[in-house]
């Protein structure tokens, strides 16, 4: 069973991505501090980031995940879901995987969830 970290402040949301992935093991976080936490306790096999986080933007939560000292950390798969396409090459650049535009329609989360966690790169 994969497990997915999904950065996402609203909560309403958050519980939508949970039960959409309820195959895969997942735990939420609402900001990017506690993002940071989870992410020095244990291993995930993909994060899922909302980009407008309170306090720390999730470009912030990226660069840190890159530039991590754990390569574990560091070659996490990233997949970003925003509803701001300004975003979409910073967040290239930083070598995420998946890029979706909000509103996400669910059934292509789910397929490029599976995607990424299926890949072995």
């Amino acid at each position: 069973m994969s497990n997915i970290l999904i950065v996402e402040d609203n909560t309403d949301i958050a519980v939508l991505y949970q039960r959409a992935l309820m195959q895969h093991q997942n735990t939420v976080a609402s900001s990017a501090e506690d993002a940071t936490r989870l992410l020095d306790q244990q291993h995930f096999d993909l994060i899922i980031l909302d980009m407008h986080l309170p306090e720390r933007s999730g470009l912030y939560l990226l660069e840190f995940i890159r530039h991590h000292s754990s390569s574990s950390i560091s070659t996490t798969k990233v997949f970003v879901i925003s509803a701001d396409d300004l975003l979409r090459e910073p967040c290239r650049a930083l070598g995420i995987q998946a890029w979706m535009t909000k509103p996400i329609e669910l059934d292509e989360l789910m397929t490029t969830v599976h995607k990424l966690l299926s890949s072995h790169h």
